[in-house]
């Protein structure tokens, strides 16, 4: 293992019901609050009924900005924080999955930032020019999907813009949320397909931990715990897809997804995103679904590496997390992927062979650092990303 520091501030507060706490703990933060959720959030028309009653009966004032989507980009974040600024809040609640909360996040501290909000991104590794935010408001998050793990770390994932480019902020100094209320009953209605993105999204998270550790170093507590977040998660959303309503494996979808990011399975090793970074261009250019791009990042990363010399890693992975050979392990998480609808091709998502120069160099603009690689183990040329998303084809 690596020294490390490990600091996480977010109380959870966590369990059927316990939406209906609202009130009690953002009180303690402000007295005017903006509700951050999606545009198209008549599925939430309850709970939001919930929440404004909590806070009413809490003595707190609601403004809502219904006006965050899928990717959400530095415009809805300026939107936001205009509101803020126009009606004093002193509170952010943000109500969704991790598009939403990543939005509340930059929000936040959009509205003590100076300058362009777009300076905020790491928009690029190998010319670094972000200047991260130092102060925010205070937010509380309620993740209503399993999946980015966001209701517990410092980073928010958006898109700029101007020059398409998506990425990321990131500060452990403010960008933390004081509470993350985590009501698994706030699950049950998602469409089955957002909820198995979610799922398939919280297994790349900890399976790119896992495949980036250090092989120079003892990561033995960190193999075991991740191969048992990973098996969980693939466990329990089998579970919920053949019973929609069975809250407890929801409840294990929704703890994993914090585990898989909030800091326990990465303190001590090696914590790049290599198939993220993919995903992330597959996202901003063609409006894919994050988790969707990440299943197809994943098939192909196991299937590129299947033949290398270099693949223990990935060989281990496949013996210990599905029981077979790596070949086996892709194909069946293929196949399960396809059967709950999740998209396991980028053509799905429109791209052509054409298209590929153009991916590869957009993922090279913002991820490759000043050496010419893509961070990772082992490091990844231009060469390996072309033919990675050729394999994703």
């Amino acid at each position: 293992m690596e020294n490390f520091e490990y600091y996480n501030p977010v109380k959870v507060v966590f369990g059927e019901g316990t939406l209906e706490q609202i009130g009690t703990y953002a009180v303690q933060y402000g007295k005017k609050a903006l509700l951050v959720t999606y545009t198209d959030c008549g599925f939430f028309a309850e709970t939001i009924k919930t929440i404004h009653n909590k806070l009413n009966a809490a003595g707190i004032t609601c403004v809502d900005y219904m006006g965050v989507t899928a990717n959400p980009k530095v415009s809805q974040v300026k939107g936001g924080v205009e509101l803020c600024k126009a009606n004093s809040i002193d509170l952010i609640i943000a109500l969704g999955g991790g598009s939403v909360i990543d939005c509340a996040k930059v929000i936040a501290a959009g509205v003590y930032y100076d300058g362009e909000l777009s300076n905020m991104l790491m928009l690029s590794h190998s010319d670094v020019t972000a200047v991260p935010p130092k102060k925010a408001l205070p937010y509380i998050a309620i993740p209503t999907l399993a999946g980015t793990g966001s209701e517990m770390n410092p980073i928010g994932v958006v898109t700029d813009d101007v020059t398409g480019k998506k990425s990321y902020v990131w500060e452990p100094s403010c960008l933390y949320a004081r509470v993350a209320i985590m009501d698994p009953e706030l699950t049950v209605g998602l469409p089955p397909y957002q909820t198995a993105c979610g799922g398939y999204d919280i297994f790349a998270h900890v399976m790119e931990a896992y495949i980036n550790g250090d092989p120079d170093k003892d990561l033995t507590l960190h193999d075991r715990m991740q191969e048992g977040v990973m098996k969980a998660a693939l466990e329990a959303l089998e579970r919920v897809w053949a019973d929609p309503k069975d809250t407890q494996a929801r409840g294990v979808m929704m703890w994993a997804a914090s585990v898989a990011l909030n800091g326990w399975l990465l303190s001590g090793t090696f914590g790049f995103t290599p198939m993220h970074q993919m995903g992330h261009v597959l996202s901003a250019k063609y409006n894919a679904t994050h988790g969707a791009t990440l299943a197809c990042m994943m098939v192909s990363w196991m299937k590129y590496f299947e033949n290398r010399p270099d693949n223990a890693k990935y060989v281990k992975l496949a013996q210990n997390v599905f029981g077979c050979d790596l070949k086996t392990a892709r194909e069946r998480l293929d196949r399960e992927m396809q059967a709950k609808g999740v998209q396991t091709r980028i053509s799905q998502f429109g791209v052509t062979e054409e298209a590929l120069d153009e991916l590869t160099d957009m993922v090279v603009a913002v991820s490759f650092g000043s050496d010419g690689k893509l961070n990772g183990h082992p490091k990844m040329t231009r060469e390996d990303i072309y033919q990675c998303f050729k394999l994703a084809l």
